[in-house]
């Protein structure tokens, strides 16, 4: 191998593993992972009456779509609504009960991350009689 060929092949073997790196990242440069909270001015309740309404909001740091989230609750059909839905992030949405008391006098609502939907957070509520 004549040096020519040795110095093609070394800036070959560098640019692999600089494009190799760059594919990788850095890990002190990687992006904070997405959390999802309820928000501390609009919190569940733990107990609400049927029928009635309530303002809950879910606050997504770390966003970089800024996606806001999505509200669900279970039992399905027997747990309320959300509106509207989904919703920015750390804005209320209007969650009204079901209109009877769910199996299990609960339910329970969930915030998910429209950006990243592995990313929640849940919350029970129970259903009381007015």
């Amino acid at each position: 191998m004549n040096v020519l060929q040795a110095k093609i092949l070394t800036a070959s073997v560098m640019i692999a593993a600089i494009a190799a790196l760059a594919a990788c990242g850095d890990p002190r440069y990687q992006p904070a992972p997405i959390v999802v909270t309820f928000s501390t001015g609009f919190p569940p309740p733990t107990a609400l009456e049927t029928s009635a309404t309530t303002g809950i909001a879910a606050v997504v740091t770390n966003d970089p779509k800024n996606a806001g989230v999505t509200f669900s609750c279970v039992p399905s059909k027997e747990c309320g609504t959300f509106s509207p839905n989904p919703i920015a992030s750390n804005v209320p949405t209007t969650y009204q009960a079901p209109s009877t008391i769910p199996a299990g006098g609960s339910v329970t609502i969930t915030a998910t991350s429209v950006t990243d939907p592995t990313k929640f957070v849940s919350a029970t509520i129970t259903i009381d009689a007015p």
